[in-house]
Order: C-alpha cells, then sequence, then structure tokens
C-alpha cells in the first residue's frame, strides 16, 4: 500500500479549500463523548435496546497510515462497520475509500477538513459538508449514503440543522474506545470498548491514528469475539438506525 505523508496531505487540502474558515492546523484534536445535554446535536447516537445489536464505526483522517489490516480482520469474521472518512483523505487517497467499499462496508462523511464545525460560520460549514459529498462521491464512483458524523465529534443543533437540509443524518457515538490516544495501548482500546459496551451501542474507533496500526487492530479480534460470546450481533450504522 502507498505510504500516507500527513503533512503533505494536509497542507494539500488546506490550500485547495476556498473560503475555509481558520488560518491552519495546529493538531488534531481528540474526538471526545458527547455528554448527555449534547445528545439533542446528534439525530444518531445510539440503536434501539432489546435488538442485542453493536455498531462498529471508524473515523478516518488523521492521516497517519491506515491500518488496513482492520479490514482484513473485519472480513475474516464477517463483522460490517461504517467507515466515516474525512473529504480530504478521500481526494489524496481514493483507493483506500474504494478499498473499503469492495469490502462491503457502508462509508460515511467526517466531513473535509478541521477545524471543529462548531466553531465555523453556516456558510464554511454548509461548504464543508458539501466539500465532502463531492470528494467521497469522486472516491466511490457513486453518491455516498446521508451519514455524517463530525470532526472531533463537535456538533451541535445549528451544525445538526445545516446537516440535515443537505439531506445528511448526523451521527454521534455511545461508546469511545481511546485509540487517538498516542499514549493508548490495545489492551486500553479492549477495556474501554468491553467495558463500555451495551445493547444498543455505537462504539467508535479509528482506521488512520497514530496507534491504529499497533493498538486498534491487535484489539479488534479480542473485541469481536469477547463481544460475539456475550450475545452482541454486529451491524452497521444504518441497520442500527433501522431497529431490530
Amino acid at each position: 500500500m502507498p505510504r500516507i505523508d500527513r503533512r503533505r496531505l494536509i497542507t494539500g487540502a488546506m490550500a485547495g479549500a476556498a473560503g475555509f474558515v481558520g488560518s491552519g492546523i495546529t493538531g488534531w484534536p481528540a474526538d471526545r463523548t458527547p455528554s448527555a445535554s449534547a445528545q439533542s446535536a446528534f439525530d444518531l447516537s445510539a440503536g434501539t435496546p432489546g435488538c442485542l445489536q453493536i455498531a462498529l464505526m471508524f473515523n478516518i483522517g488523521a492521516g497517519y497510515d491506515p491500518a488496513v489490516g482492520i479490514l482484513d480482520t473485519l472480513g475474516s469474521y464477517g463483522v460490517p462497520a461504517t467507515m466515516f472518512v474525512m473529504g480530504w483523505l478521500a481526494e489524496q487517497s481514493p483507493w483506500l475509500v474504494q478499498q473499503i467499499a469492495a469490502w462491503g462496508h457502508p462509508v460515511g462523511s467526517h466531513g473535509y477538513v478541521p477545524p471543529e464545525l462548531t466553531s465555523r460560520s453556516d456558510d464554511d460549514v454548509a461548504w464543508d459538508l458539501q466539500a465532502a459529498s463531492r470528494a467521497l462521491t469522486g472516491a466511490l464512483g457513486y453518491a455516498p449514503g446521508p451519514w455524517f458524523t463530525p470532526y472531533a465529534s463537535a456538533s451541535d443543533d445549528r451544525v445538526r440543522a445545516i446537516a440535515s437540509s443537505l439531506g445528511l443524518i448526523t451521527v454521534g457515538w455511545s461508546v469511545g474506545s481511546g485509540d487517538w490516544d498516542p499514549g493508548t495501548s490495545a489492551d486500553s482500546i479492549y477495556s474501554n470498548v468491553v467495558n463500555g459496551a451495551f445493547d444498543g451501542a455505537i462504539i467508535e474507533l479509528h482506521l488512520d491514528a497514530q496507534r491504529s496500526v499497533d493498538g486498534t487492530a491487535v484489539a479488534l479480534p479480542w473485541i469481536i469475539e469477547d463481544l460475539g460470546a456475550q450475545g452482541y450481533s454486529f451491524v452497521t450504522v444504518p441497520q442500527i438506525a433501522g431497529g431490530c
């Protein structure tokens, strides 16, 4: 697989973002768990209890080498996942989006570029979401589904309303793996997920964070096996949105 030059990709994406609010990127802040008071900012953040379903979602766009072995693991276990890809990465590495789709995983939008949408104007939020949709369509060869999760989980009623006006469903998550943390480990990722899991949980992971290769990819088989042993079935975000 081609090696991704994170600094070059981010610089290129920023240079092409006409009207982008913010003068530059100083880092990739961690996605954060939305508080109970913020749940109204999402159209979906958990499934219906009683279905014994769990949905794995992977956010993609941090720009480190992608842990493509995760796709092999999901395939070997027959587990579907929903992959939320940032638009700049879809433009720079369409092969990755195409490989995800070839495995049969739904592709959703993770926005086009940072910073957080809640800090940006209405026009810029709309531009970002539309640019991401165009980038994903270009990579896939067809329009992606309506599923969108905001960068850094930064959403509010305003952002959700703009997304809705563009035909997007704003997705949050109910269990964070913590795999965005450079200091994390496979053991801690496993513990965060398995201890936090519940009926209807949407679990957030990353395909291209700093520790995805030696953390997320290592923990994933343990997570799948242990949650499966507890009686959970794995479904996509579109499926968990449909109830039992």
